[in-house]
């Protein structure tokens, strides 16, 4: 949710994609070349990548960095699912969440809300054309408050 990386872009990240030191990761499998990126990780992030590496049994370079826990092979769609209701309901999150492309909505959403430029939401998100990023952005409120407080300070602050 703090990437928003696509289903197939995570599911195919690989521990070498990974620089923990530098709070990176690269997406390098995705729909298009401008879908191939570097993202900045969070610390928060970072930290849970590092408990995550430390648990696993699967660090090698060209492993998945999410992975079955026991094989190690590619995350299975309903196996993955299965794991994320359980976890919205201990949780106790109701109603119907698409587990993969909800997550991605919310944080390309929650990243033009934090202030993110348009160009920065559609660069992390991988899209082509700003005409798809605007799909997720939810313009109103979101991409024109800074805009609106700029204006009220040069309209209204000199006027005091």
């Amino acid at each position: 949710m703090l990437t928003g990386l696509r289903r197939f872009e995570l599911k195919a990240l690989r521990w070498r994609d990974v620089a923990l030191v530098e709070g990176v990761l690269r997406v390098r499998v995705s729909k298009s070349e401008e879908g191939e990126r570097l993202i900045a990780l969070s610390p928060t992030l970072v930290t849970a990548l590092e408990a995550h590496y430390q648990r696993t049994a699967f660090k090698g370079d060209a492993e998945l960095v999410f992975c079955h826990p026991t094989r190690g092979s590619m995350i299975d769609d309903v196996w993955w699912t299965a794991r994320f209701r359980e976890a919205l309901a201990a949780a106790g999150v109701e109603g119907h969440v698409r587990p993969w492309h909800d997550l991605r909505h919310t944080a390309i959403t929650n990243d033009a809300a934090a202030g993110s430029s348009e160009l920065a939401v559609m660069a992390k998100a991988g899209h082509r054309s700003m005409s798809t990023t605007k799909t997720y952005l939810h313009l109103a409120g979101v991409v024109f408050r800074d805009e609106a407080d700029a204006l009220e300070r040069r309209l209204l602050t000199s006027a005091y």
